[in-house]
């Protein structure tokens, strides 16, 4: 009986963080490219590059995928979840940490065409930096960091929650 109790006690704690981190994670996709915060998100400058409307649209259509996850956690609180509620998730969070990796890291690390070079400074010219400049590839600033932070986080509660390894 005592085991049962700390099961659904881990349990609980898991949902809630994950439930809060997806929460989290979409309202970071859903804003950060519309909200202006000097030194940490210039959206002023996404816009001036991709225009208020296609700025819009990219913005709608990502925020889909998280907001279906997020819709989930909170739909199942606290209820019985169907498998295909448990792979979304790690699917999800698995995509987006990956698109993470290749939009910010492997530019960072391998290098970006001169363009892709150019938009990223457009972007985040005048943003907070922790990573040391590697030549002039393109590197994520330190709000997209703590982002990525999150989305590994997310990624791997998904990951637990999949395999029920807690």
């Amino acid at each position: 009986m005592q085991h049962q109790t700390c099961r659904t006690w881990k349990e609980n704690l898991m949902q809630t963080a994950f439930a809060m981190l997806i929460s989290l994670q979409f309202l970071i996709i859903l804003l950060h490219d519309l909200v202006e915060i000097p030194g940490w998100s210039h959206s002023s400058q996404v816009q001036a590059v991709l225009g208020k409307q296609k700025l819009w649209a990219a913005t709608l259509i990502n925020s889909i995928f998280p907001g279906i996850a997020a819709a989930f956690a909170w739909y199942f609180w606290n209820r019985q979840r169907p498998a295909y509620v448990d792979r979304y998730w790690l699917i999800y969070c698995a995509v987006t940490l990956l698109s993470a990796v290749a939009m910010w890291y492997l530019p960072y690390f391998l290098g970006a065409s001169d363009v892709k070079k150019n938009e990223y400074q457009r972007f985040y010219a005048g943003t907070h930096q922790i990573l040391p400049a590697r030549g002039n590839n393109p590197r994520p600033n330190l709000l997209h960091v703590i982002f990525h932070v999150v989305f590994a986080a997310t990624l791997s509660l998904a990951f637990l929650i999949n395999t029920r390894l807690i």
